[in-house]
């Protein structure tokens, strides 16, 4: 059962002292209870049957005798409960005077708070709504993202089916045996917090060195110079967001090259080229390709 809660702007309750009005509008607040009924069955299940006993595991045949209400009401507002994970649902054994075969089939249903505690059961819902929020954040970030690119003109998503065409740099410094690479760790999905090469997609009436160095510069901080062009990824499934072609330049960096992460990136750091750390997309395939044909 899907988890539903409605939340909206309120201040807290807490100077009303009495129970039935403080709960009619609580509950039509969580969106349990719709705004304007005049059922008293859906209160008096909460508190009756599950607030004020909180140690009792209540049957449907108990609830209804006790609510003097039909199944449908009584199961309408009992899976609202069960939908904000608030309820336990417990096995209750027949009279034990009833042989054992016969008990085994008379076994029954029974529900109450989880923990026996509303307020400890809350906190289950809590849980699930920040959860809910921490999603909805990511998906408001990924549409914002998205918006940004649309307005560049250079999202994989474009009203056609034509591939998105971005650059990355591997870009080394030292010599011999310890050689190092500037890598970013990526402050967005997809791969958000991984490890990658620095880069991105290539503005409208830019080249592609200009759109590589720009990118190193806004993720890094670092200023580079652009040695060669080392290799071109076309893969169609190497970026989840679509068909994504990258043009990979080799650089070295100007001055000291102390990075720091800005732009999309979290963190930019330099990496021994021989002790490197998960990355992201396909950018593990390329290093690998590049050390095979001796190009770092």
């Amino acid at each position: 059962m899907d988890f539903e809660l409605r939340i909206v702007r309120n201040n807290p309750l807490t100077g009303e002292r009495n129970l039935d009005q403080l709960l009619t509008t609580f509950l039509r607040q969580i969106g349990y209870l719709p705004s304007g009924s005049e059922e008293t069955a859906p209160i008096r299940l909460f508190k009756d049957c599950f607030l004020l006993n909180p140690e009792k595991a209540w049957t449907i045949d108990e609830m209804l005798t006790m609510l003097e209400t039909n199944r449908s009401t009584l199961y309408r507002y009992l899976n609202k409960l069960k939908g904000l994970d608030l309820l336990d649902e417990i096995d209750i054994p027949a009279d034990e005077k009833i042989p054992n075969e016969e008990r085994y089939r008379k076994v029954r249903k029974g529900y109450r708070f989880r923990f026996q505690s509303f307020s400890i059961a809350w906190g289950i819902v809590e849980s699930h709504a920040s959860v809910a929020m921490e999603n909805y954040r990511k998906t408001v970030d990924h549409i914002e993202e998205l918006s940004k690119e649309i307005l560049k003109g250079d999202v994989g998503s474009r009203h056609h089916d034509s591939p998105s065409i971005a650059v990355d740099g591997v870009v080394l410094r030292g010599s011999g045996d310890i050689r190092e690479i500037l890598l970013v760790e990526r402050g967005r999905d997809p791969f958000k917090g991984i490890w990658a090469l620095p880069g991105g997609f290539i503005e409208k009436g830019e080249t592609a060195e200009e759109a590589v160095l720009r990118e190193i510069r806004e993720e890094t901080g670092v200023d580079c110079e652009i040695k060669t062009l080392a290799s071109v990824a076309s893969k169609p499934d190497r970026d989840p967001r679509g068909h994504t072609i990258s043009i990979i330049y080799f650089l070295e960096p100007k001055g000291d090259g102390k990075p720091r992460g800005g732009d999309d990136a979290s963190d930019a750091r330099w990496f021994e080229l021989d002790g490197l750390p998960h990355l992201a997309f396909d950018h593990e395939d390329i290093l690998k390709d590049l050390k095979r044909r001796s190009i770092i």
